[in-house]
């Protein structure tokens, strides 16, 4: 509790003083309010029911102020289920608090050169898929935990910092003091970066390096490689919707559980084409360790099963159309493909080892532009799974409210 209140005290006497000191002040906040309204699953297994539930709502918030001295930022998520409908369980709470998390950073330039950061996650460019709209976790050149931050050149930053205990300043749940490493170079025509991280513990290594092409006008490319020692790269969940199991009444319905890619090495690529009137984007990761199985849990008493062996192949396309000044249209496509074997449950609550059977997603959406500040956004997700045993299809009519100041 010491180490917090201690903490807390440092940032806040470094914020007021910047905050009177700096000349540069720009702000930005958005609220987004957000519900898939349903989640409609039918299990590809004949002997397994279909199941309907309320999708949940969602808030987030995000809060960003951009200063010369100081940068501060807050991004939090609260997520509400309604129990019954998903899990039909008998439970009479209406909803419960399915996810709540709150990240938050703060960067310390007092110097030009030379600047400090708390819990400021600082991504190169080349680490970005722009379908998925996320970076690649080895692409974080700073550190959750404090991190300094060396710039001696424009365009040119080195991060050295560790991940430290939750008990200061990161999400660490370990009590280990992990040190980063990495460096990024960002000019007109490209970039480039990298990072070494988790160094000092005996397990998560990871090694990234990426490069963002921007030579020509309108294009951008992305290319990177990632080992991750322990498979988990960051891409462990790409689908647009996430399948679930639920109790018919009898049983639990257990649908296949890999959404992404799992690997020690793994090959990324996102490219984006904006032509003004209408944009294009691509996702593509490869997992070049075919066989490489992530994690899997099998409870003995066959009520649950998780498996986290992945795919091998992720792709994903986006188009968006300007209709008119303030209409939308926008249209995204994936694919999931598996090349090696995984092991996975059977209908007789085994194990065996097979191939993943592809998995294949699109989502359009309208959106429209109220005016400067408020968006509105309704679309329609279909998500399939051909895997006779554990296979599913589902869909899910998402729609949002967006903020923007």
């Amino acid at each position: 509790m010491k180490k917090i209140v201690f903490a807390a005290l440092a940032v806040a006497a470094l914020s007021s003083a910047a905050f009177a000191a700096d000349k540069k002040k720009q702000i930005e906040f958005t609220n987004e309010l957000s519900s898939d309204i349903v989640h409609h699953i039918s299990p590809k297994n004949s002997n397994r029911d279909s199941h309907t539930a309320f999708a949940g709502i969602d808030e987030n918030v995000t809060a960003d102020y951009d200063g010369d001295i100081i940068k501060v930022g807050v991004d939090a998520t609260l997520s509400l289920t309604d129990p019954n409908g998903t899990w039909n369980d008998d439970d009479d709470e209406p909803f419960i608090i399915s996810e709540w998390d709150a990240d938050w950073y703060v960067e310390f330039n007092p110097f030009k050169v030379v600047g400090f950061g708390f819990s400021d996650e600082l991504y190169t460019e080349g680490s970005y898929l722009p379908v998925l709209d996320d970076n690649i976790n080895a692409g974080n050149y700073s550190t959750n935990g404090f991190a300094v931050l060396i710039r001696p050149v424009e365009g040119l930053s080195f991060g050295a910092g560790f991940d430290v205990p939750a008990a200061w300043f990161s999400d660490n749940d370990t009590d280990a003091y992990e040190i980063a490493l990495g460096v990024d170079y960002t000019s007109d025509p490209f970039a480039i970066g990298g990072s070494i991280r988790h160094i000092g513990t005996d397990d998560a290594l990871q090694v990234g390096v990426y490069a963002s092409i921007k030579a020509i006008d309108k294009l951008v490319i992305n290319v990177g490689f990632t080992h991750s020692d322990d498979g988990d790269a960051g891409l462990g969940n790409v689908t647009f919707v996430s399948p679930y199991s639920y109790w018919d009444g009898s049983a639990f319905v257990s649908v296949l559980s890999a959404e992404g890619i799992y690997g020690k090495n793994i090959l990324s690529a996102g490219v984006t084409y904006d032509a003004g009137s209408f944009t294009i984007g691509a996702d593509a990761a490869f997992n070049l360790d075919a066989d490489y199985e992530y994690d899997y849990y099998y409870d003995p008493t066959g009520a649950t099963w998780s498996h986290k062996g992945g795919y091998d192949f992720y792709t994903a396309v986006e188009f968006a159309l300007g209709l008119t000044d303030k209409l939308t249209l926008d249209i995204k496509g994936l694919a999931l493909l598996d090349f090696g074997d995984e092991t996975v449950g059977n209908t007789e609550k085994k194990t065996e080892w097979r191939d993943l059977d592809p998995t294949f997603g699109i989502y359009p959406k309208i959106v429209f532009a109220l005016n400067d500040h408020h968006t509105l956004s309704g679309g329609l997700i279909l998500q399939s799974c051909t895997d006779s045993d554990y296979g599913y299809t589902e869909f899910a009519l998402p729609v949002s409210w967006k903020y923007t100041y």
